[in-house]
This record gives structure tokens, sequence and C-alpha cells, in this order.
């Protein structure tokens, strides 16, 4: 470990996980029935006294999410070393829409199941996954991790494991909260204001409780932000550039007289350079070599380095997506009998959510289209080069982002519901039942403004008077000013600008019953059981605006409607066995069995099953593990999507990504630069222009879509660890706890897309992928060429079973309180200190692309986002701790978050590889609390203490939004009242 390095993790350790995460077995009581002293832990539907689970568990309480300060619980597990940083939490994604998700291990978020007190969620998409803006936050008690798979328990979806959110029990009386914050810059405000209530009625034999919120968010760009400023290059200008034709380029007697000649160049232009014009009407090359360019810095382009002219897309993206959410939940309950209870809970979110390109300063999305050489808004200069074609009348060929016009703005509005209604009780003193039915619907409404019409674009570019009969002025295609932000053009922009509406509905209903107890009493205690049944049905519609099913504006995203549905009938099994007791070497033994089959209307029959145990080998030592079956089938939206085209990101050149054919490419360049030329002329691209090929932008035109052909993926999860708490007897060290836990999971029929990046890396034989460069291969069959430009038209994304992930690692974590008052300290409330450190070691997280491809492991890389698009980092390293003080009447926190640095992922067997990684990263936050009176607290904090700017990545473009503290130093106050 590197110097840098192993400060920061002492610093860490010194300090210390989120404050305060509590061991499985102080877990707080579950709501599922079972007598005074049971409980429950999430893994498990067996309920025991003193219950200690087989699966690493852990428990993250109300002041844990609290010292996020207002922010959404995504935020809050983006934090935890066992969950992956997901694009969408405060940076915003528009294919997230909005939703914020859980993704444990980075397995990906559709393979993390997210409870409430144990049952499902009304889902909010097709994927199945559950937006984590639903959940109650104003009754919310704990949050319970379960890491490395519980398909048996809980069925589909649980590969990486369970987020079990724990609402209060047996709530009574008003509280009230409220939270605000704002960043160091005086941006970035939120607010959250919860109000709860409960109250029990018929002499205790009835409970009923609810809470409602409100949640308000505001939005953050990149250019708020230095770091942004500049960042992230996108290469197509909302002016346009002039693309060469392959058959049809300019002599280079005509681009001399004009670069060189006129405009006194050193360097003489290449035929087929993508050509700009400045404000001035004159001409500048995009490309190496750039000629030129007379724009100031930022108005609106900037220059990559020498290699090309973009836009600094980082400035244009939301670093902190603005929403406003309500929310409200209740739920009853009544005893009938002392043996039977009915209960009836349900809950409604109403969110809005904007997701928007800032047309002020950056790009919105890509288009191509013909304008006609009549055109009268081409400059005499481009004229003169045009007419030097040898098909001097043919139309160019125009790229362009549509910035041009105006941002591109989407607005979308959830409403989002879940009814559940069941009743509990005892069959026998130690024989227990609940059978419970939900239903649920997910309705989103989208509006997107800022597409261009294709019919009006062509009427006005072909106009011979540029469109000024149309509207005023008419339109300059080749003006890198928005008609957004002019008023005198806001006729240009109306006739122009189309704004689509697309909705979508997701429906689930479930329906369960189980029934646990006890059995026999064996020699080690009483063998317990659960058994149960459950049948569950998803189904959704998605309806896509007339226009993107037509192609009828740009940019070209192509869908088309498409709805399915999905049900499975399951059945399931739980044993509990305690094999001795209090025997030498064995203070207890037990084994925990688990059997799931169900039939899915897709798939067909499945089963997921587990055998874990748990081992007490003296006093408060304990050894826990074991295996699991998990199983996934695949959900709505890998089944039954429609092909959509999309452009998904392969990098830029200048980064050492992009692609390699651009003869200034990192491949073109090196020692099989050769072989690279060739397999581009076998792929497509002309041999006029093999030699002088560039790619200027960043991303690839793409189709994904479903397929109806998928079947299950499965994994298999092996855990083994020890917790050792009340170690030592002293005063001083009779509070502290430890846990070591190693996981392996295995990932077999993984359903997934190829991205462009790996594809790229694959075709090109970057590591090994393509080693007789064969232009039949795989991965370059995955991509096509325009055979007028060479330029890639269209990518192929279909889902389907690739082949398999494997990742294991270790999981530490160490709590240590320190009771002051039993150390002799006077005063009648000395407090405790508190010391809690969570560390997450990954030793590999190998992928294997197709089933007979070898496995290439990832661990430590940054950019690789084909397990889960939402997902870019996998540090070896992630460490948070705090080291608190507490009392009575007052108490103050330091957090420390740790990430350690990671390598480029294309890097990944590429010897000396000079792809830029990202260098480690500390960050430390404060937090405090005081009780002004018994029933009133105010509370504190300041998050990235010391302003840190997250680490650079790519030779100047975005760090990972997701992973890094982006927003740097933010405040925040809150205060609680009991009445």
């Amino acid at each position: 470990m590197r110097r840098p390095q192993l400060l920061s993790c002492c610093a860490i350790a010194a300090l210390a996980a989120i404050s305060a995460p509590a061991d499985a077995q102080e877990t707080p009581q579950d709501e599922t029935v079972s007598s005074a002293n049971d409980i429950i832990v999430t893994g498990s539907r067996i309920s025991r006294r003193d219950f200690v689970a087989e699966s690493p568990v852990t428990t993250y309480g109300e002041e844990s999410l609290q010292m996020q300060g207002p922010s959404t619980i995504s935020q809050s597990l983006n934090q935890l070393p066992q969950f992956a940083a997901i694009d969408g939490g405060p940076q915003a994604s528009g294919s997230k829409q909005g939703r914020a998700s859980a993704n444990l291990r980075g397995l990906g978020i559709t393979r993390t199941l997210v409870l409430l007190d144990g049952r499902r969620l009304q889902p909010s998409d097709a994927q199945g996954t559950i937006d984590l803006n639903t959940i109650p936050t104003a009754l919310l008690g704990s949050v319970e991790v379960i890491t490395g798979g519980a398909s048996a328990t809980y069925g589909s979806d649980a590969i990486s494991g369970v987020v079990n959110f724990k609402l209060k029990r047996d709530f009574t009386g008003i509280v009230g909260d409220v939270q605000a914050g704002v960043s160091e810059r005086g941006d970035a405000r939120t607010f959250d204001a919860s109000l709860a209530a409960g109250t029990t009625f018929a002499e205790g034999r009835g409970s009923i409780m609810g809470a409602v919120s409100y949640f308000d968010r505001e939005g953050v760009f990149g250019r708020q932000r230095d770091f942004f400023i500049g960042k992230g290059i996108a290469g197509n200008l909302r002016g346009g550039v002039v693309q060469g034709v392959a058959n049809n380029l300019p002599s280079q007697a005509a681009l001399n007289a004009i670069f060189v000649g006129k405009y006194g160049a050193a360097t003489n232009p290449v035929r087929n350079q993508a050509i700009g014009l400045n404000r001035d009407g004159s001409l500048f090359t995009s490309t190496s070599p750039i000629l030129n360019f007379r724009y100031a810095d930022h108005d609106p382009y900037i220059l990559d380095g020498t290699s090309r002219v973009g836009f600094p897309l980082g400035e244009s993206y939301y670093l902190q997506a603005p929403i406003e959410r309500y929310n409200a939940f209740g739920k009853a309950e009544f005893e009938i009998t002392p043996d039977v209870t009915v209960y009836a809970q349900g809950l409604y979110t109403k969110y809005k959510s904007n997701w928007t390109r800032d047309g002020n300063t950056a790009t919105s999305a890509t288009a191509v289209a013909l304008i006609p050489v009549t055109n009268p808004f081409i400059t005499p200069d481009l004229a003169a080069i045009l007419a030097s074609r040898p098909n001097p009348t043919a139309p160019i060929n125009f790229a362009f982002n549509t910035g041009g016009v105006g941002p591109t703005v989407s607005t979308q509005d959830y409403q989002v519901y879940q009814i559940v209604g069941g009743v509990r009780g005892k069959l026998a003193p130690d024989i227990n039942f609940d059978l419970y039915a939900s239903f649920g619907r997910t309705k989103l409404e989208e509006s997107q403004n800022g597409y261009i019409d294709r019919a009006a674009w062509s009427t006005l570019v072909n106009a011979p008077d540029g469109g000024a009969s149309v509207c005023a002025g008419g339109y300059n295609p080749f003006s890198p000013d928005p008609l957004f932000n002019d008023p005198t053009k806001k006729g240009c922009y109306d006739f122009l600008n189309r704004e689509l509406f697309e909705n979508t509905s997701y429906s689930q209903r479930v329906v369960e019953g189980t029934i646990e107890g006890g059995i026999v009493t064996l020699p080690g205690g009483d063998m317990r059981f659960a058994v149960g049944a459950a049948y569950r049905q998803n189904k959704y519609d998605f309806n896509p605006d007339a226009a993107r099913v037509n192609r009828t504006v740009f940019p070209d995203q192509a869908t088309g409607p498409a709805s399915g549905s999905i049900n499975v009938k399951e059945v399931f099994g739980e044993l509990l066995v305690p094999i001795v007791k209090d025997v030498p070497a064995l203070k207890s033994l037990s084994l925990s069995l688990a059997y799931r089959y169900s039939d899915y209307s897709t798939v067909g029959g499945v089963s997921a099953y587990k055998a874990t145990g748990d081992w007490n080998v003296f006093g408060d030592f304990r050894i826990r593990g074991g295996y699991q079956r998990a199983v996934r089938a695949p959900n709505l939206a890998e089944l039954f999507a429609p092909p959509e085209r999309s452009l998904p990101q392969v990098g830029s050149v200048a980064s050492g990504a992009g692609d390699f054919c651009d003869v200034t490419s990192a491949l073109r360049t090196g020692p099989n630069g050769a072989q690279v030329r060739a397999l581009c002329l076998a792929q497509g691209i002309p041999a006029s222009v093999i030699d002088t090929f560039r790619f200027t932008g960043s991303a690839w035109p793409a189709v994904s879509s479903g397929n109806l052909d998928l079947k299950e993926e499965t994994a298999d999860t092996y855990t083994v660890g020890a917790t050792w708490s009340r170690i030592f007897s002293s005063p001083v060290l009779r509070g502290l706890t430890l846990s070591v836990d190693y996981y392996n999971i295995s990932v077999k029929d993984a359903i997934g897309q190829i991205t462009p990046g790996i594809a790229n890396t694959q075709c090109f034989n970057r590591n090994g992928g393509n080693p007789n460069f064969d232009p039949t291969n795989y991965y370059c069959g995955l991509l096509r060429r325009d055979p007028a430009t060479g330029q890639v038209d269209l990518f192929t994304q279909q889902t389907q079973n690739l082949g398999a992930f494997r990742m294991s690692g270790i999981d530490t974590q160490i709590d240590w309180k320190i009771d002051l008052g039993a150390l002799g300290i006077d005063g009648d409330d000395a407090g405790a200190i508190t010391l809690n450190v969570v560390a997450s070691y990954l030793d590999k997280f190998e992928i294997q692309n197709t089933p007979d491809a070898p496995f290439i492991d990832y661990a430590g890389t940054i950019g690789n986002s084909q397990v889960d698009p939402f997902t870019l980092s996998y540090p070896e390293w992630k460490v948070t701790g705090s080291l608190g003080y507490d009392n009575d009447r007052f108490g103050v926190t330091l957090r420390g978050r740790y990430y350690k640095g990671m390598n480029h992922f294309a890097s990944v067997g590429v010897a000396n590889s000079a792809l830029p990684g990202v260098v480690d990263r500390t960050y430390f936050d404060l937090a405090g609390r005081f009780n002004a009176a018994e029933d009133f607290e105010f509370r504190f904090g300041v998050l990235n203490l010391f302003d840190k700017e997250p680490p650079e990545w790519v030779q100047g473009s975005l760090s990972d939004p997701a992973l890094y503290d982006i927003l740097q130093r933010r405040y925040y106050v809150g205060v609680n009242a009991k009445f």
C-alpha cells in the first residue's frame, strides 16, 4: 500500500461507517407476529428469541440516516461501504427520471431486493426496481442490510442481498421534524419537513399511526462549481459542423486556398476534416489540426487540448437534480381476539423531478441532417470549398446538436401508491400465521421539451430566404447561439421546437401467506419452521409520443409502445435446527435450511435454496457462514422493451478511448496500427479517408431492446465470518465488538448488454479480445459504419444472457463504546464515547462477456458500466467511520469516508497503459445535537468539512458524480419536537 493510502486508512480507522450500526442480535423487533420477546432478522422468516443472523446483517438506525442532513435515502445509502454509488443520487440522470435506487455490491439495481417491513414494495419501473423516494421516512426506525443473496427467503431479485426498511412500532404521540440545508456557495438548498402521529384505542386492542412529509431540493448545474468548468468535452457543436463525405470530398487546393492562403494557417487542413463557422463567418476545423479557431474561451466552445473543439459538457449537467416530493403513509391494526389481528396500511407518493441540459452552456442532443448548397447562410468561404467537390451541388452532411434551438428539458410527474391488508395471529400457542394481499400502481407522466421537428427544420434550411418568410430573421443553422435565448427569434423557436408527452403505468399484485413456529425441542433448543406460498403479478404499459414512434423529430430516439406482464407462483419453507448447546467448545450450534420453488409464466420453474450455520464457540464469540443459491428471472423491461435509439458513451479519442479507427487514436498510432487500419477498412471505412479519419464525438448511435428468449440467471454465494462482542471485561474495553465476513458471489447467465466501451475494447484487441483482428469477431459485429463517412451509425445493444460475474471481498466492522460513568468520571450523565468503523475490501470483480470468453477482473477500476448502467466505480477499499461523544443533553460526531484510487477500466489487461485513473479521496463530516428541552432536539452538521473537490478523471473529464462529493461543503440544521 502506498504511503498516502496508508495514512488515509489510518485516519479513518482512528476516527471511524455511519454512526451506530448495530449488530444483528440488537436488531429491533420486526412487525411479523411473534411472542413478545421474539424477533425476526432480515434474511429469515422464523421468529426466535435472541436470534442471531447466519448471514452478514448490518443495521443502520435513525440517527445514522439523519447525519446526512436533509437528503434522499439513496444519498445516505451511497455512503455505506456495502453499496455501490449509482448515477441518479445527487447527480441527475435523464434515464433515471428522478428515481433513486439501491445497488448492493455493485451488481446492479435489479439484483438488489428492497423491502418494507419484510414485504415487497411497489416497483417504479419495468425493471421492477424500487424508487427509494417512496419510503415513508417520517416513520423509519432502521435499515437492515443483508448482503450475499437471500432468494430462498424472499424470491427473485435478491442476488446481491436485501435492503429492508423497518418502520417504528407501537408509535404513539406526535412528532414533528424539520431540516434545512445549503451549500458553502449559497446553492443546493434542501428542505425536509415531516409530521408523524400515532395512538391506541379500544383499551389498547387497536392502534393507528400515520405520517406526512414534504421534501424540496434545488437543482445545481456543473457550471456552479469551478471543478466542472471546462470539463467533459462533447463533440457536436450547437452551430454544427460540415462533415466530409468519402466520395465527395472538397479539393485540397480549395482548402489550402482558404485556410493557408486567406487565413494564414501554418498547416494544411485535411480533406475530410469537419468544418465549423466562427462568429465572423470565417471557417475553422474542429479536429486536429485545429485551424483558424476564433471563439473566445467558453463562447460557447472550448478546445480539448489541441485535438478537437467541443462543449464543456460537465458544465451543463445537474450536480443535484431538483425534486419536489410529497409522502403520506398510514397504518392501522385491531385485535379481534387475543389470537387474531387484522391490519391495513397504505402509502402514497407524488413527486416531480426535472432533468435538463443547460442550453446556456452546453449541448443538448446530437442530430445529423442535410443542408442544400443554396442555403443563404452558407458563407462565401464555405461555398468556395463546397464548389470544389466532384459533385458541387450535393447537399452538405451537417452534424449538430439540438441545443442550437433550445435546451432539452424533461419533467417527470410520478404518482405511486400501494395498499396492504391482512390478518395475522396464532393457530396454536407456538404456531403463528400471517396472510396478506397488496396492490400497487405507479404512474409516470413525462413531458420532454427541446425536440426539433424534422419537417419544420427542412422547411427553414431549404427556403431560399433562410426561412425569413416563415419566422422573423429566418434560421441560421450555423449560429452557436440558441434561438431559445433570443427574444427576436421566438417565432423560429416556436416553429421548430416540439414538446413530447409520454406515459408509463406499472402495477403489482401480491398475495402471500406464511405459517411459522416451533416443532420439537432438541438438545440445542427449539426446532422451528416457516412455510408459505405466494402469488405475484407485475404488469406495465409504455406509451411514447407519436413523434418518437414515427421518427419525425430530432434527435432520433425512435421507440415504440410496449406492454407485458409476468406472474409467478411460489412455495417456500425454512427450518432452524439447533443442533447442540452448552457442551465444551460448543456453547451452541445451529443450522438454517431454506428452499423456494417458483413457477414463472416466462421461464418456467426455478429453485432457490440455502444452508447456513451459526456456531457460538464460547462467550460472545460466534462463527457464521454458509451457502445460498439465488435466482433472478428476467424482468419486464429485459423481456419486452421495444427497440429504442440512444447515444451511449464510448469516450473521446483525447481521453484514450473513442473510435480506435481515428488516425490519432492510441491503437492506430500503436505497435499494431497496421492491423487496426486493416480492420477499420474491413468494417467499411472508405479507403479515401482511412488515413485521415477522425472521430469528433464521444458516443455512438445505438439501438437497445428487450429479448423474449431470455432465461433466468443464477447466483451461488458463500459467506464465512465471525463476530465477537464483550471481548474484555474492563470498563474501557467491554464495549468493543468486532465482526469480519468473507463473501464470494458467482452469477451465471447474467442478463445484460454489451456496452460500446467494452465492444470497442474487445473488437480492437485492446486486452486480447480479438488477437487476429478479425472483422467477423463477435464484438466487431455489434457496430455498423456509414459507407459514406466511415462513422459508426448503429451499435446493437440487445439484452441477452451473457457470461458470468464473479466477485469476492471482506467486510469488517468495529464498534466500541466507552461508558465514562463506569470509569468513575463524575456527573449525573457522564455520557459515552463511541467509535465505529465499517470497511469493505473488494478482492475481485470479474466479468465474462460471453460464455466462451475469459474473465476480466475490474476490481479497483472506474468507468465500466456494463453490469449496471448507473454504476461506474469499483474501488478496492471503501471505509467509513465515526468517532463521537454522547450524553442525555448533547452529542457530537466526526465521520470520515475513504475511497481508494482506481485505474481506468480500459487499462485492464493492457501493458503500460497510459489511461488515467483517479486518486484516493477522503472526506470528513461533522454532526452535533443538543436537547434544548426534554422533547425538543436541535441538530446541525457540516458535510465535506474541508471542502474537497472530487478527483479528476480522464484528462480533464468528469469524475464519478455518484461516488464522490461533487457539491463540496454543505451545512444543515434540524429540529425535532415531540408532543
